[in-house]
């Protein structure tokens, strides 16, 4: 960045300039995406093919931001200031889903808890099987009011010989023993609500209400 000049501006100025040389004598703004750029749906089920689109935006909005931020700090040790982090609008996650895959699923969850650019998830209409698993997979979780949420056990079919079935059942206890450990570390359901799930073999249904209550929301709307 040494073909651009020093250039002291006014707190007030939301986004660092620099000054290019005199022959041109043009400002360039450093700034990140618009929030209109940080707003995706999902609406839909969790496959390869939809969480990779998914997968693909997070990461264009990653990618984007950290050059932003890159550019920030230069600018910062240009003037002689402080390089501390630049402040990231988040991405806007709209969610409603009634599930999908379990490794699908898993994908998506682990893209959006790992994104440098924080995800704030907005859950709407249904959030249901895998679709509780994505969404807390950010650290924000609004939801509109008449959202409904739904948490149950892996299901799913087994066909084969015996052994491969009875690999295909160990499978789904693992996949199941992760998604449950994924809820009781980030929620206030307790264990014991769980295993009433897994013994009454039941789908457990939850307003948006109880969804705060139970911290699977941060925020209703």
């Amino acid at each position: 960045m040494a073909e651009y000049q020093k250039v002291h501006l006014p707190e007030s100025c939301r986004s660092p300039y620099y000054l290019c040389p005199q022959k041109t004598n043009k400002i360039m703004e450093i700034k990140q995406l618009e929030q209109k750029e940080k707003v995706l749906t999902f609406f839909g089920e969790f496959k390869s093919a939809t969480v990779e689109n998914a997968i693909k935006e997070i990461v264009k909005i990653n990618i984007s931001d950290q050059e932003y931020q890159k550019q920030c700090r230069q600018w910062a040790v240009d003037n002689g200031q402080n390089p501390s982090p630049a402040k990231l609008t988040p991405i806007e996650f709209f969610l409603s889903t009634y599930g999908g895959a379990c490794y699908d699923g898993l994908a998506l969850h682990d893209v959006i808890e790992s994104s440098t650019t924080p995800v704030e998830i907005i859950c709407t209409g249904k959030i249901m099987s895998m679709g509780v698993i994505v969404a807390l997979g950010a650290k924000v979780r609004k939801a509109y009011r008449n959202t409904t949420f739904m948490i149950h056990q892996v299901s799913g079919l087994s066909f084969g010989t015996l052994r491969e079935m009875e690999d295909t059942v160990a499978e789904a206890s693992r996949i199941n023993e992760i998604l449950f450990n994924i809820i009781k570390s980030k929620t206030k359901v307790t264990e014991e609500q769980l295993n009433e799930v897994l013994q009454k073999k039941k789908d457990w249904f939850i307003t948006a209400d109880e969804a705060l209550n139970l911290g699977l929301l941060t925020d209703l709307l």
